[in-house]
């Protein structure tokens, strides 16, 4: 936020356009559940909460720092339940690969290029979601400075 502020200050049609157009849509999100909405506050957060979470389950392992962009996103082969909740988003470099193919058919298309899809993305795979929950839930996946971004250099 301190980003965008700085942005916006130095006159960023986007930054600001951005902001005009997101401050109206959460008082208006918030209106309507005070006002209309028939679902507790306390519901609403903590769906809203519960939400976010995922997402961040999801959006936490899909993409990685790498010289090579094909070799940025993972593969989640056995994805459970996850794999319809995250619409297939689980295949992630398959999707990055062929964009138009519509989310229901991406298990089909990488079963029949399993080998090729690893190969191009370099191995970033994982067996299932436990095995990024074993691995990562109390250990860093990635450091926190971009490890592709040393000195004000991009490599």
């Amino acid at each position: 936020m301190a980003a965008d502020w700085r942005l916006a200050r130095a006159g960023d049609p986007r930054v600001l356009a951005g902001w005009l157009l997101h401050v109206p849509a959460v008082a208006g999100v918030v209106w309507w559940m005070a006002t209309v909405a028939t679902m507790p506050t306390w519901a609403w957060v903590l769906s809203v909460y519960l939400a976010l979470s995922l997402l961040k389950l999801r959006t936490f392992l899909e993409h990685r720092a790498h010289d090579q962009s094909v070799a940025r996103t993972a593969i989640v082969e056995d994805s459970g339940v996850f794999g319809l909740l995250f619409l297939n988003n689980n295949l992630h470099a398959v999707h990055h690969m062929h964009p138009s193919v519509p989310w229901y058919a991406l298990p089909e298309l990488y079963q029949m290029r399993r080998a090729y899809y690893l190969s191009s993305n370099q191995g970033y795979r994982y067996r299932t979601y436990t095995e990024v929950l074993r691995k990562y839930l109390l250990r860093a996946k990635d450091p926190v400075p971009h490890p592709l971004y040393r000195d004000g250099q991009d490599r």
